[in-house]
C-alpha cells in the first residue's frame, strides 16, 4: 500500500491544507478591504463600565486613572466651528495641566467622523493629547453629553466634578461677548489643584448638537 492510499495519512494533509488557509487569512482580520488599518475597537461594556481606546490604542473609561488626578473629556466634531476655535486654548490648557495630574482626550462625535478626518484635523490644529472616536455616540450617551464643544472632567471614583462650558465666551449659538468674563474650565481645573471643591461644578454648553438618534 502506498503512502497516498493511507486514509490517515490524506487526513492528516487535510488538515495541514486547512490551517495553511486559515493562518493566510488572519491578517485580514485586523484590516479593512482595502488593506488599511482599521479604526481602535468601538466603545463597549466592560461590567458596568464603558471602554474605549485612542489610536494609539490607550484605553479609557469614564473615571481618571488611579495616576491622575483628573480626565478631561471635550466633546467636539471636526466640522463645529465653536469646538474649533477653542483647539488652541485647549492645547495650551493641556500644557499647563499636564504635569499636574490631568489627563486630556477629545472625543469626536458622529458617524461622519473617519480615521483621516481625524487625523488631518489633528494636525491642522496641533492637537498635543489623545483623540477617540465616538461614531455611535456611545461615549457621549453614558456622559450625558449635548453639545460640541463640551467639558467633563471625572475623578478617580467617576464622579463627574465638572461639566459645561469652556469658558463664557458665547453667550448662545451666534452671540459673542467681546472678551471672556470667566475661564471656567481653567478655574476648574485650578481649584482642583489647588485641593479645593469647584466652586462652579456645571455650567451651560453652547455649541453645535449632539444628534442622539
Amino acid at each position: 500500500m502506498n503512502a497516498s492510499s493511507n486514509p490517515n495519512q490524506q487526513l492528516n494533509h487535510f488538515d495541514i491544507l486547512l490551517c495553511l488557509l486559515l493562518a493566510s487569512a488572519i491578517p485580514s482580520i485586523a484590516r479593512s478591504a482595502d488593506n488599511k488599518p482599521t479604526l481602535s475597537p468601538s466603545p463597549s461594556l466592560v461590567g458596568d463600565r464603558l471602554e474605549f481606546s485612542d489610536f494609539n490604542g490607550k484605553s479609557y473609561s469614564l473615571k481618571a486613572s488611579v495616576e491622575q488626578r483628573a480626565l478631561v473629556l471635550i466633546f467636539v466634531t471636526t466640522d463645529c466651528p465653536i469646538a474649533n476655535s477653542y483647539q488652541p486654548l485647549l492645547a495650551r490648557l493641556y500644557k499647563e495641566f499636564q504635569d499636574k495630574g490631568f489627563e486630556f482626550a477629545l472625543i469626536h462625535e458622529g458617524p461622519n467622523q473617519t480615521l483621516e478626518k481625524l487625523k488631518e484635523h489633528s494636525a491642522e490644529y496641533s492637537v498635543p493629547f489623545s483623540v477617540v472616536m465616538d461614531a455611535e455616540h456611545s461615549i457621549a450617551r453614558t456622559a450625558g453629553a449635548t453639545k460640541t464643544p463640551e467639558v467633563f472632567v471625572f475623578g478617580n471614583d467617576g464622579a463627574i466634578l465638572y461639566q459645561g462650558r469652556i469658558d463664557d465666551l458665547h453667550q448662545g449659538f451666534g452671540k459673542k461677548r467681546a472678551a471672556v468674563s470667566r475661564e471656567d474650565l481653567r478655574i476648574a481645573l485650578r481649584e482642583l489643584d489647588s485641593g479645593e471643591i469647584i466652586r462652579v461644578p456645571k455650567t451651560e454648553a453652547v455649541g453645535c448638537s449632539i444628534q442622539l438618534k
